[in-house]
């Protein structure tokens, strides 16, 4: 589509819109960047669970479990999170790939991909992902204090280098990261255009360096038996019998990395800022997760740390890693009585869904209580959207749950404050994380 047809798209778009609540502003965008989480708020109260925006182009955000279940679930078929993503810098950077595909297409994806990563279980990957934070937990209790996302990021990129890629602790895991770091960055980019010198065009160099540092351990897995994420789709074999190629599996690592290091990032840097906060919470999930033995199988027993899941399931409401997420839809959809015409880019928002006072009791308050098995009313899990949900459903939703138990059970060897003088802000975009928020570790006796 060139600038001509574009410019046209958009103008019809806006007019079939126009009787939606919102605002056709074309200061929207610069209100999203400067305070996200405020302008959801605003908006939310002015105008309903769907209003009309423009960010660049024409859309629309939609706000709250109905809302989420038409788009995710009842009405999916007709909404493409591939053409949603493809408006942005992820179609240059992950092209082809699970997020950039619908239909039939990513069905035979994602069954390529969910038995490798289901495979990633407590079993085969608990214990690495415990040692790893229980140093990076070390490291920080010897230092006055800690920023809480700078720790939760190196923690949680070990973690993905190591537990998802493969690659050793140390040198090659060093020498991956300011490459992976520059992929990350392309994929922000505001639009996804390649020019020189620019973030996406580092990305995608980054990108073809990257593929190439993971060639070898993929052709290694190849040769051992299958094991781990990597090992796993060395030895996939298509229907013809064919091996996956080498630069394809590298392209799935490192989509796999991301969605599984940002994320996570983003989670476990809320555990540690709000736990510093409520030496409550932090004696009473002591007391429940200090019988765990060291068969870590028994953290995913449902039911079995219900101080522990509530806590976690209140960090997903509240402090979700991504605000928003695209989608855009292939016909005419009705959502929450409003008619959303075929073409429109949607963004559904965790963040603001999460907050719907027609789904929670006082949204904005930080309260795992409510999430208690004998919680009146009873709530359930599935008014969560932090990983998404239906058949799209995050595939990486499993193994961040576990690794943030494993990390708040190692936190219960720690007395944990917040430093006196630290003043955060929380960041919005790209992710979703306190800022400027530090922490002291003080490691507890026996």
């Amino acid at each position: 589509m060139n600038a001509v047809q574009s410019t046209i798209a958009s103008l019809r778009t806006s007019k079939s819109l126009s009787r939606l609540p919102g605002s056709d502003g074309v200061d929207e965008l610069w209100h999203l960047l400067r305070d996200p989480r405020a302008f959801f708020h605003d908006r939310f109260e002015r105008y309903g669970r769907v209003f009309k925006s423009r960010l660049v182009v024409p859309c629309v955000f939609v706000v709250g479990e109905a809302a989420n279940r038409t788009v995710l679930i009842t009405r999916r078929a007709e909404l493409s999170q591939g053409l949603g993503y493809a408006r942005t810098a992820v179609k240059m950077v992950f092209e082809n790939s699970l997020m950039l595909q619908d239909g039939d297409d990513h069905q035979r994806m994602r069954g390529l991909l969910t038995p490798a990563v289901s495979r990633l279980s407590v079993r085969e990957s608990a214990q690495r992902v415990h040692e790893i934070w229980r140093d990076a937990l070390a490291r920080a209790a010897q230092e006055p204090s800690a920023d809480v996302y700078e720790l939760a990021e190196r923690a949680t990129f070990a973690v993905a280098a190591n537990a998802l890629i493969g690659l050793e602790l140390g040198p090659g895991t060093d020498a991956f990261r300011p490459h992976f770091e520059r992929l990350i960055a392309g994929v922000m980019a505001p639009v996804n255009v390649r020019v020189p010198f620019t973030a996406l065009d580092r990305a995608l160099d980054a990108r073809e360096t990257l593929v190439s540092m993971l060639a070898e351990p993929i052709e290694a897995a190849r040769r051992r038996p299958p094991s781990g994420l990597v090992g796993q789709l060395a030895h996939h074999r298509n229907e013809d019998g064919s091996q996956l190629p080498t630069d394809e599996i590298a392209h799935h690592l490192l989509l796999l990395a991301w969605a599984g290091y940002d994320t996570t990032a983003s989670a476990s840097s809320w555990v540690l800022h709000v736990l510093a906060r409520r030496p409550d919470l932090q004696e009473r999930l002591r007391r429940e997760l200090e019988v765990l033995a060291d068969d870590f199988s028994e953290l995913d027993a449902h039911g079995a740390f219900p101080e522990t899941e509530a806590f976690l399931l209140e960090i997903e409401r509240m402090y979700p890693s991504a605000l928003f997420f695209p989608r855009v839809t292939l016909a005419d959809v009705t959502i929450e009585g409003e008619v959303v015409p075929e073409g429109t880019l949607v963004f559904y928002t965790p963040y603001m869904s999460h907050r719907d006072p027609g789904s929670f009791r006082h949204p904005n308050a930080f309260d795992p209580s409510r999430w208690a098995p004998n919680a009146e009313p009873r709530l359930s899990p599935a008014k969560l959207f932090g990983f998404g949900g239906g058949p799209r459903v995050c595939l990486g939703k499993a193994f961040a749950r576990l690794q943030l138990k494993l990390m708040t059970r190692l936190l219960g060897g720690y007395d944990i404050e917040p430093e006196p003088t630290c003043r955060h802000k929380v960041l919005g975009l790209p992710v979703h994380h306190p800022t400027g928020s530090r922490v002291k570790l003080s490691k507890r006796p026996g």
